[in-house]
């Protein structure tokens, strides 16, 4: 090694000896670099040193090492400007593209056709090796720098490095995914969008990605909430295809292991809140008997104050568990269809889903029957299990609360598409029309037309809809004298498991009450069930949404829509494309959340010509617009000739066709809005307004 660095120290003499550096520049150039090098600025010196280099790298060891040098000195402006310049100049000039540098020591030095050339290269590609190393060091440290931006520049010239060359690659890798771990929010979710993109440029490296994260943040206990949960969201995000089956598996098991220790913290924190309390209540009720409650001051402020954030701060962590058990489970969700883990061990895995699916979050139990959904249909054995899980989860009371009714309703119909058991789906189809009754209008409008395509899936169940107990007692045969009637067995509702609940024997009373519902939707859904006709797809529970009323009451328009947007599609790239009309049968996805788009309805309310439509030609949930306007007009045209006869004749009615938007723009007097406001409540309307009382029964019966 002493001999190779010794014959590149001698050709780099020889090069500044023969001016062949001044040769290989123009005049004009070689002024502006030595001017630059003695009097520049420091850009303009970084710069000059930097184009140096890329003249003839082998030749220009000096200029490479004061690059170094800068690199190294303990001013942030400089050595951040150095930095990128030389990790510009390494990634895009010096560094080999498709292998990394080697030693002095791993050359061939004992080949027998070994010249002078091969000794002077392989000792740069030793200095450069060590060089590139220290670089690795400087950027490293300045990670960690208390600054922000500098530690943000860093972390993408990690991703860049890795993104260009081999060289170094596993501990530039090391280095960006510890930055999943940061205590600024901003650059770990930085970390996280780099390390994805990085698997865009090379999915190869998925594989390596995951067990990076596993060794260094999964498998260490010190690991705080917020870099899991970053972590989790991370690998949650990776796509798969069908040749990464051994980055699948290994996913599977890095979200059951971090399940199960989440599982625990969860529970461990339930338990260890529950004593407590009962001490302090038992404490303050003492304290109560004896005298009031004191007015706490000094220390004794303080420390109920300290007693607040630590309560405060349970809350946040009870709520980052949740957060990491969603992304758990989101991740076993799209993990799971491109693994082949064998039956053992996905049997030791699949108790922990079941108990998520009974307790916490109801978000998390959202995802813990997707997943158990998809392992259901490889494990045909949990099946069971599995929809006595989906039929207790029907009677939860947060479903009407929650942010996945579409997921949810979703799960329900794969879930009832691929039963086989008639009377298992019966009791489904009762259980859901129960929930309907006293859901939100979005929800049961949703539940109804999963109903409708499980009863054209399963058309013996339109008996329960069409049909009542008493005639379907009369339909069975007569039983012979001196045999014994056969006993009907009753419908159960509490049954907990839905094939004992003995739904296929009784009728669907509840579509009676359906029928007679407040929301014209479900009302209208119902009757088309009842009628067997086919129902429209709802691909989108925002539109029966008491938001959307609203939002379409005050006249807003919706979004103008292409051609591209106008197809509704998943929310991300892990998510299929949503069903269209008439696929309900080929497809496992139904309905989109609120957050898919679609236009907000399919009446302009500006316009003047609502009133003049056909009640026929409105939608079932707009005609409330049609009665509203086609009142409305009826009044402004009384009120118009009302004012001219007291005018006498002199003032012209008001054009009827601008509709109630256009009435809106003339100046109502307060006794004239009193007046109307009046007569939209019987009660205190008086003997003057007889004359709309008419009117008002039509408006009300819009309402």
């Amino acid at each position: 090694l002493e001999y190779a660095e010794q014959m590149l120290e001698v050709e780099n003499a020889l090069y500044e000896k023969r001016g062949l550096r001044q040769k290989s520049l123009s005049t004009s150039d070689r002024s502006f670099v030595s001017n630059i090098l003695s009097s520049g600025t420091l850009t303009d010196r970084v710069s000059a040193l930097t184009l140096i280099v890329q003249e003839s790298p082998v030749h220009n060891i000096k200029a490479l090492g004061q690059l170094m040098q800068m690199v190294q000195k303990k001013n942030r402006r400089e050595a951040l400007m150095a930095v990128s310049s030389v990790k510009d100049l390494m990634g895009n000039s010096l560094l080999p593209d498709t292998r990394k540098l080697r030693h002095f020591a791993d050359q061939p030095l004992n080949a027998s056709n070994v010249t002078r050339a091969h000794w002077i290269m392989w000792a740069f590609e030793d200095r450069l090796k060590r060089s590139y190393f220290d670089l690795i060091q400087v950027m490293e440290s300045m990670s960690y720098d208390p600054v922000l931006h500098t530690r943000q520049n860093m972390v993408a010239f990690f991703e860049s490095l890795l993104e260009q060359k081999p060289e170094q690659e596993q501990n530039l890798l090391r280095l960006l995914v510890n930055k999943l771990g940061d205590k600024e929010r901003q650059l770990a979710a930085k970390a996280s969008y780099l390390v994805l993109k990085l698997l865009n440029m090379h999915p190869n490296m998925k594989l390596v990605v995951v067990r990076t994260v596993r060794e260094l943040l999964l498998s260490k206990s010190a690991t705080k909430e917020r870099a899991q949960y970053y972590t989790m969201i991370t690998l949650n995000q990776i796509i798969l295809s069908s040749r990464d089956v051994e980055t699948a598996n290994l996913l599977l098991e890095v979200y059951f292991a971090f399940f199960k220790q989440l599982l625990k913290i969860v529970q461990n924190d339930e338990d260890g809140e529950e004593e407590p309390t009962k001490k302090t209540g038992e404490k303050a009720g003492k304290k109560d008997d004896k005298k009031p409650a004191k007015v706490y001051i000094g220390q004794k402020a303080l420390k109920k104050a300290k007693a607040e954030a630590e309560k405060q701060r349970a809350e946040e962590e009870r709520s980052m568990d949740n957060k990491l058990m969603v992304a758990v489970l989101t991740g076993l969700n799209r993990a799971l269809p491109f693994a082949q883990m064998d039956d053992a061990r996905m049997d030791a895995h699949v108790g922990t889903v079941f108990q998520v699916a009974h307790a916490g979050n109801f978000n998390t139990v959202v995802q813990s029957l997707v997943l158990l959904q998809q392992i259901a249909r490889v494990r045909p054995a949990i099946g069971d299990r599995f929809y006595r899980t989906l039929y207790d989860s029907l009677l939860d009371p947060r479903l009407d609360h929650t942010s996945k009714k579409a997921m949810y309703l979703n799960v329900l119909f794969r879930a009832l598409k691929s039963d086989t058991s008639i009377a298992r789906v019966s009791a489904f189809v009762k259980r859901i029309m129960q929930v309907c009754l006293h859901s939100q209008a979005e929800f049961a409008s949703g539940a109804l037309f999963v109903v409708s395509q499980v009863l054209e899936l399963h058309p013996q169940l339109y008996d329960m809809v069409s049909q009542s107990d008493d005639n379907k007692a009369d339909d069975k045969p007569e039983a012979k004298p001196e045999e014994k009637p056969e006993e009907k067995p009753e419908y159960d509702a509490l049954k907990r498991d839905p094939r004992y609940a003995h739904a296929e024997s009784s009728c669907a009373w509840e579509a009676t009450l359906l029928l007679r519902h407040f929301h014209p939707s479900v009302t209208h859904t119902m009757q088309q069930i009842v009628d067997r006709q086919p129902v429209p797809a709802i691909t989108n529970l925002h539109n029966h949404s008491l938001a959307h009323f609203l939002d379409r009451f005050v006249f807003r328009k919706p979004k103008v829509e292409n051609a591209q947007t106008a197809v509704l599609r998943g929310q991300s790239l892990m998510q299929p494309l949503l069903a269209a009309s008439g696929m309900a049968a080929t497809t496992d996805h139904l309905i989109a959340s609120k957050r898919t788009g679609g236009p907000i309805g399919s009446l302009d309310l500006t316009s003047g010509s609502i009133a003049d439509m056909k009640k026929s030609d409105i939608l079932p949930d707009e005609q409330f617009f049609h009665q509203f306007f086609q009142t409305k007009r009826q009044r402004m045209g009384k009120r118009q000739k009302k004012k001219a006869a007291d005018a006498d004749g002199e003032l012209e009615l008001a054009d009827d066709d601008t509709g109630f938007a256009g009435a809106l723009k003339d100046d109502v007097d307060d006794d004239e809005a009193w007046k109307a406001m009046s007569a939209s409540m019987p009660d205190i309307a008086g003997e003057e307004l007889d004359d709309d009382d008419d009117d008002d029964d039509d408006l009300l019966a819009a309402l």
